[in-house]
């Protein structure tokens, strides 16, 4: 039985840099499940999965976040819907979607959202013959001020994200020389592949593989498939198709129709006289 999939936050105060480690074990096998992506597709979704869900690392108590990506070389609609508790939720369309694109070109959205209902943060940017891991890497430099690296296992489902830290407590007169983010990542990278090669889910193990690179360990945070549909909210969906479309439009002539979500593929079976009687009250 798989075990939860964690996030785990390390930093090395001494050369400023911070690393995330990403054990997505447990929520790629969800996603296999629950999806019809296959192939390379599905490949291809594992990539933009373990590469987005690190943007996890900078959502604070009570905050949420949605990841879309609208790519128009190749075709596809990538979703991800996260929170600080760790629930998220994924899709990738349409789902035969049969491609391993090393790149693609689109638009890329970030809608954040805050417990205070403050009205939410959105950026737009566009990606030009890019991949997931330098989307990110955009996305954190514009927004955080951040350089920094998002790495992908070829063995596990895991993936890791080496950031530099700004630097701070610097005294302008002096001239501070600090480790660049290649090379610091060049000295430590062979070890992290051969934890990636482990494929281990033990959080022990993970935690004094990374400690023993000079890292120390500050918190981890479970990451699970979670889906927030309700019958209540495909009810008001549909509701919202009758301003513009006729009953008969909406159900085919039918008395009832299913919907179903796309993010977890739970089918909702909604009938028109329910439907009606909504409208009436």
């Amino acid at each position: 039985m798989l075990v939860e999939s964690r996030l785990f936050n390390f930093i090395d105060s001494k050369n400023g840099f911070a690393l995330s480690f990403l054990d997505g074990s447990k929520v790629i096998n969800d996603l296999a499940i629950i999806h019809d992506v296959k192939s390379e597709g599905f490949l291809f979704f594992r990539d933009a999965t373990l590469s987005s869900l690190q943007l996890l690392n900078y959502l604070k108590t009570g905050e949420s976040m949605g990841f879309f990506v609208d790519s128009d070389n190749p075709y596809f609609r990538f979703k991800l819907e996260l929170n600080s508790d760790g629930l998220m939720r994924t899709l990738l369309l349409p789902e035969d979607f049969n491609e391993l694109p090393k790149i693609f070109s689109g638009k890329v959205r970030i809608i954040k959202m805050f417990p205070n209902k403050a009205a939410p943060y959105q950026s737009i940017l566009e990606a030009k013959a890019k991949n997931f891991e330098q989307v990110i890497n955009d996305i954190l430099k514009e927004s955080y001020q951040l350089k920094s690296t998002v790495n992908l296992s070829s063995t596990s489902d895991q993936s890791y994200m080496l950031s530099k830290l700004p630097e701070i407590n610097v005294n302008k007169e002096e001239i501070v020389s600090s480790t660049p983010l290649k090379k610091y990542h060049e000295n430590i990278q062979d070890s992290l592949n051969n934890l990636f090669t482990k494929a281990t889910s033990d959080k022990d193990e993970i935690v004094n593989s990374i400690e023993s690179l000079g890292f120390s360990f500050l918190s981890t945070k479970e990451i699970s498939f979670k889906c927030s549909c309700s019958r209540d909210r495909m009810l008001s969906g549909i509701l919202s198709l009758t301003g513009s479309n006729s009953m008969e439009d909406i159900f085919d002539n039918k008395p009832s129709l299913e919907a179903k979500c796309d993010y977890c593929k739970t089918t909702y079976l909604i009938t028109r006289d329910e439907i009606q009687a909504l409208l009436k009250s």
